[in-house]
């Protein structure tokens, strides 16, 4: 049945989508990819209860090519309201067994307290591709845990990197790139969960390209256009410093999404080496700034590799010494508070802790993985005795995470919950606010 869908969609107008990417107060980005033979492309929507007003927005971008990913943004909504839409190509409407909806953010700052909100994260999902795949057992598994994330309400759904698996022959060229990120994103499971609440997306090496891959990586500029191309943040970088790190907004929390990969020098390179960086100069100094100016209860910093972890010896932000001081140390120094790191990679899930001098706890919370096949033996291996793991967190099977900031402005907490691939709760933790600030 799978793959008659699979053969059915590949001949289809639509590949893959809609996806929603970024959503605001007064615009949505909707992602979505075509045919070759596609001529023409719009979006046609209204209020939820008010189809007799329907508007049409037109796509007037670069069409006829082998990859053909594009972005339309719907500007001039109303705020906290719902939208019907439908993609039509080539004016036909392209029909989905799931409802097309998108909603615009409600105006709450000045008028009430904060709205409890709550948001999926995962890592790590392999999509199996027996051509291109290593001999042997397939390294991914079921993705029934797709289509039941699908089925957990929340707001929006925040990729942690490793959200597909670049093969050999992927990396070593722009076209092989392109059809890793195409052949993924068309998989029918994943279609609802794209098309049911807005979706942000960091990076990993396995999206950028070889593994443990850094900056001396040959497309990394290649690799950042497809990136961009086929996820639908709101920005990528700055002016003058390429990348794709930026942040996004939600209720009284504030995101910050980093970019693990474009700038990062080898893992190898000493410590006593001054120009070993992991997000670089300028991205550094961005997320501290940014997290200097803002005034959100959480401030959710996302990477694609752990953050805090003394144990890990594979990749963690920690063995980029010079530049894990230097955050740390502006962090304590700015009494800068409220700030909870959210990161994958490692294909079993934990919560690590750790408190700087004149600190509050931070913690790093990694998700991992989706598909892809867990490291089963972690509870065997130096790392399965953390004394910085909070206590039965740790989970090695197909997982994700549902985060949910909740309660009124004196008691705002943070809820963890990790589900496996049957949408079973396997371990919840309450952390609260009040518990992440500095004493005065």
């Amino acid at each position: 049945m799978i793959g008659q869908t699979l053969s059915a969609q590949k001949n289809a107008a639509l590949v893959s989508g809609p996806m929603l990417g970024y959503v605001e107060h007064r615009e949505v980005l909707l992602w979505l990819e075509v045919a070759p033979t596609v001529k023409k492309v719009a979006i046609r929507y209204h209020k939820i209860n008010e189809p007799k007003n329907t508007q049409t927005i037109k796509y007037t971008g670069r069409l006829g090519q082998t990859y053909n990913p594009l972005k339309i943004v719907i500007g001039d909504l109303d705020m906290g309201t719902t939208y019907q839409y439908e993609v039509l190509l080539d004016k036909k409407a392209q029909k989905t067994p799931y409802p097309l909806q998108f909603s615009t953010k409600k105006l709450w700052e000045w008028r009430q307290s904060a709205p409890d909100f709550s948001f999926l994260m995962g890592s790590c999902a392999y999509v199996n591709d027996s051509i291109y795949d290593r001999p042997g057992k397939p390294y991914g598994q079921a993705t029934d845990i797709l289509a039941n994330m699908a089925k957990q309400p929340s707001d929006f759904m925040l990729w942690l990197g490793d959200n597909l698996y670049l093969r050999e022959a992927d990396y070593s060229s722009v076209s092989g790139i392109r059809y890793r990120n195409q052949h993924v994103r068309k998989q029918p499971y994943l279609q609802a969960l794209f098309a049911s609440r807005p979706n942000y997306a960091i990076w990993d090496d396995h999206d950028f390209g070889p593994n443990d891959s850094n900056q001396t990586y040959e497309l990394r500029d290649s690799s950042l256009q497809i990136f961009k191309d086929y996820w639908g943040n709101k920005s990528y970088g700055e002016t003058d410093n390429k990348g794709t790190y930026g942040k996004f907004q939600w209720s009284d929390c504030e995101f910050f999404l980093l970019d693990d990969r474009y700038h990062r020098s080898p893992e190898g390179l000493p410590n006593t080496d001054m120009q070993k960086q992991y997000l670089g100069a300028e991205q550094l100094d961005w997320l501290k700034q940014s997290l200097l100016s803002s005034r959100a209860t959480f401030k959710f910093v996302a990477s694609g590799s752990q953050m805090l972890n003394a144990l890990n010896t594979f990749e963690c932000f920690r063995n980029y010494e010079r530049e894990w001081n230097s955050l740390m140390d502006f962090i304590v120094a700015n009494k800068i508070s409220g700030v909870v790191f959210l990161t994958g990679d490692r294909h079993f899930t934990e919560v690590i802790a750790y408190q700087p001098a004149g600190g509050y706890p931070l913690y790093d919370i990694t998700s991992s993985p989706l598909t892809s096949s867990p490291y089963t033996k972690v509870a065997e291996s130096k790392e399965g005795k953390n004394e910085n793991r909070v206590e039965g967190t740790i989970f090695a099977d197909q997982n994700y995470m549902k985060l949910s900031v909740i309660g009124d402005k004196k008691q705002r907490a943070l809820k963890i919950q990790t589900f496996d691939a049957n949408n079973v709760e396997q371990w919840v933790k309450t952390f609260l606010a009040k518990d992440l600030i500095f004493a005065k």
